[in-house]
Formats: C-alpha cells, sequence, structure tokens
C-alpha cells in the first residue's frame, strides 16, 4: 500500500510541476499582448474604434509588456555571479506608438 501511495503522490506532483511550468511560462510571455496591439492596430484602420480607444488600449499594453519585461530583468539581476549573458532581445518603442498621432 506505501509504494502505491508513493507512486500515486509522486505522479500528482509531476503533474502539479508540469501545470506549474506551463502557468510561469504563459506569464512571462508577452505574445498574446502584441497580438492585442496587433489587433487594435487593425481595428483602428478599419474604423471600428476611435484613436481614443486605441491609445488607451495601446497604453495598457505597453505598460504591461513593460512588467513582463521588468519581471524578467529583476529575475536575471537576483541570479548568481557565475551567470553569463550570450545574448539579448531588443525592442524600440517607437516601432509600437507614432508620436504624431
Amino acid at each position: 500500500m506505501f509504494i502505491l501511495d508513493s507512486l500515486l503522490v509522486g505522479s500528482l506532483q509531476f503533474v502539479l510541476d508540469k501545470v506549474l511550468a506551463a502557468a510561469e511560462a504563459e506569464l512571462h510571455d508577452d505574445t498574446a499582448l502584441r497580438e492585442r496591439l496587433l489587433e487594435a492596430q487593425m481595428q483602428l484602420e478599419l474604423g471600428d474604434i476611435t484613436e481614443t480607444e486605441f491609445v488607451a488600449i495601446e497604453r495598457d499594453v505597453l505598460e504591461r509588456i513593460r512588467e513582463i519585461k521588468g519581471n524578467q530583468q529583476s529575475a536575471i539581476n537576483l541570479m548568481s555571479d557565475d551567470v553569463r549573458v550570450t545574448g539579448i532581445e531588443a525592442t524600440v518603442a517607437g516601432e509600437l506608438s507614432d508620436p504624431d498621432r
């Protein structure tokens, strides 16, 4: 009976670890936010939303993307000194918003 209980608990822990890993990956992924911004741009061009509505959506989405990127940067800073950066990903905020609008 002890072996069966150990297998059941071990299997349950394995599944919960996988669910946690998937949830954390989704939490740190900004793909859905970028898609939302693109969708809002398309709606603006089609006339489905106003410029004011677009600006509000854009502000919200960019703020959330900055939060995700800030959390990722904080996580990197908390790592030990023997971590070596081998590459970076950079984006320019000017690509996402047009100051003339």
